[in-house]
């Protein structure tokens, strides 16, 4: 299933009560916007949080995922709020569910050990959690088990049957559940999800939460919102972008009314 999708006119209504800083101006939404444009999910995370210098991009590529989206999360109530909403399908009756719920919701404790063994079937398999860099890497492969395949390759730093190596695309299906179960304890803000009850029908079930397409969803549609005062006010007063944000929200309000 999806991940919620956000909806940013209500998240930005329900937000603007709870933001502990002051709410960001049309150029950083831009800006940061344009950082991920273009970018497919692994790429967009890191370009979001990562700084302008080639060190900052592997600094923080080489995060946990549970750790980077941890940052994103914290960014992402710096940026609109600590209140989320978002609409889901029931996967029984199908129907629209809209959720409400808080950052603390969706919060997991960090990862401490990033490294763990798991014995299964005579099998001792070492592993690191997956990080960003691990994430950006995946993204070329055509489906879930070929991305599940180059994962573990990367990840699995040793795998032994009675001292003798094992190829890590040779481990037993079950091997492979335990190691990705394990990744996920060890990792919990890297795999969460959010107990759903249907209004409708009344089946529950568990939805993942993925914070990289929540806040890409907001972020992009807060820009496209931008874009088109811009070539609202551009249009009717010949003003360039920059002295249009440059314009109090109030007076570009303003503005917005008497040409609309």
């Amino acid at each position: 299933m999806l991940p919620y999708r956000s909806i940013p006119s209500l998240n930005s209504q329900a937000t603007r009560c709870d933001r502990v800083m002051d709410a960001p101006s049309p150029q950083d939404l831009l800006a940061l916007w344009e950082k991920g444009e273009g970018r497919r999910a692994g790429g967009r995370a890191l370009a979001l949080l990562a700084g302008e210098s080639p060190q900052a991009v592997r600094d923080t590529a080489l995060l946990s995922v549970g750790r980077r989206d941890a940052l994103l999360l914290d960014l992402r109530e710096r940026l609109f709020g600590s209140r989320f909403t978002g609409l889901t399908a029931c996967p029984s009756c199908r129907g629209e569910v809209e959720l409400t719920f808080g950052a603390t919701d969706v919060r997991r404790e960090s990862a401490e050990m990033l490294i763990g063994t798991v014995h299964v079937q005579g099998i001792e398999v070492e592993f690191r959690v997956p990080n960003g860099s691990d994430a950006v890497a995946i993204e070329s492969a055509g489906d879930i088990a070929t991305a599940r395949a180059m994962l573990l390759t990367r990840c699995v730093t040793q795998a032994t049957r009675d001292g003798e190596p094992v190829a890590s695309d040779e481990l037993p299906a079950a091997v492979v559940e335990a190691v990705t179960g394990h990744m996920a304890e060890l990792d919990p803000q890297a795999d969460v999800a959010i107990d759903v009850d249907c209004p409708w029908c009344n089946h529950g079930w568990r939805e993942p939460f993925d914070i990289v397409t929540f806040l890409w969803n907001e972020l992009s549609a807060s820009a496209r919102r931008i874009f088109g005062d811009v070539h609202l006010l551009a249009s009717a007063y010949g003003w360039s972008e920059s002295e249009i944000l440059q314009l109090t929200p109030a007076r570009r309000e303003s503005y917005l009314e008497m040409v609309r």
